[in-house]
């Protein structure tokens, strides 16, 4: 069941003409989910890190389930900075699929929010990100650039090989999805990745954005649901005066579910 599902029967109907997603192959079979129903986080699916990361910090109250939604909420609090970083290491991995969620990006410059995909081996070896894995950004969405260009109607794709230091190799794209009746920053869109052993392929809203048969990870990988923010960086400049309370912050990622297909095995 997903976010369009849960409100009136009328206005389901309206916002399913708008928001298209692309189907997983007819053999594929459903292997992992989060439809983000009671009223928490699932332990056995997510870890909500806590601690420093980039300018932030991440923190386990800006993670909230709500009404069938997943809401990260990025807020100040006493002059710092804190938003929520899920992960499913150690709970979950996968080795090729169909990989979509659908999310509702409210970005505010300093701030990003992203769906990724991570090895725990990543640049281990170097040179072989086929035995290594690649980091997978299925969708990353910020508000502006470093410059204070308003980005919010463009996300990007993008893969990170061979670890992070001088050997570190990328690839990706920018997406300027075409004009529709639902715009991108506020509004329900299902980003995907479609990973096979030889290529992947992304998706966003059913249409396909970019492929590629670079870097192309063979081995296991976990899931991660972000917010990270950082001043002065290639998301902006975070506001001077903060980004609002817990209760008060308009800086949100929001997430109806999450959804892993694959392939049947071999015989």
């Amino acid at each position: 069941m997903n976010k369009i599902t849960r409100i009136s029967p009328f206005l389901a109907f309206a916002l399913m003409a708008l928001v298209v997603q692309a189907e997983p192959p007819r053999s594929y079979r459903l292997l992992w989910q989060d439809n983000f129903d009671g009223d928490s986080l699932d332990a056995s699916k997510w870890t909500a890190m806590v601690g420093p990361r980039k300018g932030g910090q991440s923190a386990a109250d800006a993670v909230a389930v709500k009404d069938g939604v997943l809401s990260i909420t990025t807020y100040t609090k006493d002059g710092k900075h804190y938003t929520g970083f899920l992960s499913t290491k150690g709970k979950f991995e996968t080795t090729y699929g169909y990989i979509e969620a659908a999310i509702r990006f409210k970005t505010t410059p300093g701030q990003w929010g992203a769906f990724w995909m991570m090895p725990p081996t990543m640049g281990k070896p170097l040179g072989d990100p086929a035995t290594a894995g690649t980091e997978i950004d299925i969708v990353e969405h910020r508000a502006s650039d470093n410059k204070g260009k308003d980005l919010r109607d463009m996300y990007v794709i993008n893969l990170h090989w061979d670890g992070y230091g001088k050997n570190h190799k990328t690839a990706g794209t920018k997406v300027t999805p075409e004009f529709s009746a639902q715009p991108l920053p506020g509004e329900w869109h299902v980003y995907t990745l479609h990973w096979t052993p030889e290529r992947y392929t992304f998706y966003y809203d059913g249409v396909e954005k970019w492929a590629t048969t670079n870097a192309v990870s063979r081995r296991s990988e976990y899931l991660l649901l972000t917010c990270e923010i950082q001043d002065k960086s290639w998301a902006g400049n975070c506001p001077a005066e903060g980004y609002g309370s817990l209760v008060d912050s308009k800086t949100k990622m929001d997430v109806d579910w999450v959804r892993v297909w694959q392939a049947p095995a071999k015989p």
